[in-house]
């Protein structure tokens, strides 16, 4: 069941999509932690014609025992445990975007989740895959989710791991849609029976895969072009960092920014697009350079990590008031350049959604035997201000 609110408090367009990757040869294990029970005994030896209630009224062992079961009793009703109930059981299914279904299948499932860490924001990602993996842990699911890194961007090192998926018998996998590179893996996985989700960037060429999750990143960058034009009077010059141009949504978003300037903005120029490689200490040097050779600059639109590169360079030179900074994404270091009124917009595409949503989608199609979502499955989109954050984001 789908639980979807798609808001934009700054935009007129309301579609989503995300960027993502993950795969690597550091595969995630289930852990499980088991206690013993230990009995004391404390040497006394009790009368044998005397049964266990007398013993413990002579002692005042039962007072004390009824009173730990109720002060027990009391905990798991507030906690909401209960003496059936599992880590996975009690995990809040609400926080997800699609319910997962029981699984009355009889089956036990492996799912791999392929992510990076290679900046930022994909901390709130791995939030949502451990997420899933907790909830899936539980007795109404019997399902173990490992969670499989990969260092950057690398297509050839994702297509290998989910060659790797593929052998060790995996009953489903999501992954980031990093390049093209990794479509023969998806086509393979796919006519092996094993369903694959992909989430946070898609790949250009058409794959097997059943569903991208993540943001509209083409409508995003649109959304961000409108936001950096309201900011500057509809014109000025404009320059542009973005991720890196081998990652198709960071291409998405760049060329939305760049169509929606040159059809909608005929007094807005571009100036430059340069390439950070998500990289905050590029984004910095990178910002320094398109001032020096533009002192008119107006303002600059970051596609993708390091966005508190350039935040840190405008704040330096003290031109916070002339140049208008847009981004995407919600990292602590974004807020907190919002706040100061030194990121002017932040565009959102619920990165817990993208870690956690292909998980549980794939999981309800090894359940149910159907995809409860093909195609696309955009995740939620709001424009985050100075004037809002405190909204959003109470401190």
């Amino acid at each position: 069941m789908k639980k979807r609110v798609i808001s934009v408090m700054l935009a007129a367009v309301l579609v989503l999509g995300l960027i993502g990757c993950g795969a690597g040869n550091n595969g995630g294990t289930a852990k499980e932690e088991s206690g013993t029970k230990t009995e004391e005994n404390n040497g006394k030896k009790e009368p044998e014609d005397q049964t266990e209630e007398q013993r413990k009224e002579a002692s005042g062992e039962q007072q004390k025992e009824e009173s730990k079961d109720q002060s027990e009793e009391q905990q798991k009703e507030e906690t909401g445990d209960t003496e059936n109930q599992s880590a996975g059981d009690t995990a809040d299914v609400q926080q997800f975007n699609y319910e997962p279904k029981k699984n009355d299948t009889g089956k036990e499932f492996r799912i791999a989740a392929l992510t990076v860490q290679n900046n930022p924001f994909w901390v709130d990602v791995t939030k949502g895959i451990e997420a899933a993996k907790a909830a899936l842990a539980g007795d109404d699911y019997h399902t173990t989710v490992d969670m499989i890194t990969v260092d950057d961007f690398d297509g050839q090192v994702f297509a290998e791991t989910i060659d790797t998926c593929i052998v060790k018998g995996y009953d489903a996998i999501t992954t980031v849609g990093v390049s093209d590179a990794i479509v023969p893996a998806i086509d393979k996985a796919t006519q092996s029976g094993i369903p694959v989700y992909v989430f946070n960037s898609d790949t250009e060429k058409e794959s097997k895969r059943v569903a991208f999750v993540g943001q509209d990143l083409y409508a995003a960058g649109g959304v961000a072009a409108d936001t950096a034009a309201a900011l500057i009077g509809e014109k000025g010059k404009v320059g542009i960092i973005t991720g890196l141009y081998s990652v198709n949504a960071h291409e998405l978003r760049r060329h939305g920014i760049e169509d929606t300037i040159k059809e909608s903005y005929p007094d807005i120029e571009i100036v430059g697009t340069t390439e950070n490689h998500d990289s905050a200490d590029e984004a910095y040097t990178q910002t320094k350079d398109f001032i020096t050779g533009n002192p008119d600059l107006s303002a600059i639109l970051v596609t993708a990590g390091g966005p508190h590169g350039a935040a840190k360079a405008i704040e330096e030179l003290g031109m916070q008031d002339q140049i208008k900074l847009v981004c995407f994404d919600t990292t602590t270091e974004i807020v907190s350049y919002v706040r100061k009124g030194i990121i002017n917009g932040t565009v959102s595409q619920d990165p817990f959604g993208q870690g956690a949503d292909p998980i549980i989608l794939a999981y309800n199609q090894l359940v149910t035997g159907n995809a409860e979502v093909t195609g696309n499955a955009f995740t939620k989109m709001d424009v985050i201000t100075p004037e809002n954050i405190g909204e959003l984001f109470p401190e």
